[in-house]
C-alpha cells in the first residue's frame, strides 16, 4: 500500500502534466475591444519595459543574482522568481490599460 505522501505526489504530478498538456493545445492573447494591432504592440512594449524596470530582471544570459561566498549560493531571487515578477507586472499593466487575456482561437 502506498503512503499518503506518495499518492499526493503522484496526483500532483499527474495534474501538472494534464494542465501542461491542455495549455499547449490553446494559447491566449491580449485583447481590447476598441484596440488595434498597432496600439497593442505599443502598449505591450511599454508595459514590458515598465515590468522589466520594476522587477530588475535583464534578459542577459547568465546568472543575474548576486552570490555571497559565505553562504555558497545566490543571495537574491532566482531568475525564475524574477521572470514571474516581471510577468505579473506586465499583466497588471496591460489590465490597467483595458486589455484582457482571451483564447487565441487558432
Amino acid at each position: 500500500m502506498r503512503s499518503a505522501k506518495t499518492r499526493f505526489f503522484a496526483f500532483t504530478l499527474g495534474l501538472g502534466a494534464a494542465l501542461l498538456g491542455l495549455s499547449a493545445c490553446s494559447g491566449v492573447r491580449w485583447h481590447k475591444a476598441d484596440g488595434d494591432e498597432a496600439s497593442l504592440a505599443r502598449d505591450l512594449a511599454a508595459c514590458r519595459t515598465q515590468a522589466q524596470s520594476k522587477s530588475g530582471f535583464s534578459s542577459s544570459i547568465g546568472p543575474s543574482t548576486a552570490y555571497d561566498p559565505r553562504f555558497g549560493g545566490p543571495t537574491g531571487p532566482s531568475q525564475t522568481d524574477q521572470m514571474m515578477q516581471e510577468s505579473q507586472a506586465l499583466g497588471f499593466c496591460m489590465r490597467d490599460k483595458g486589455y484582457a487575456l482571451v483564447p487565441d482561437g487558432k
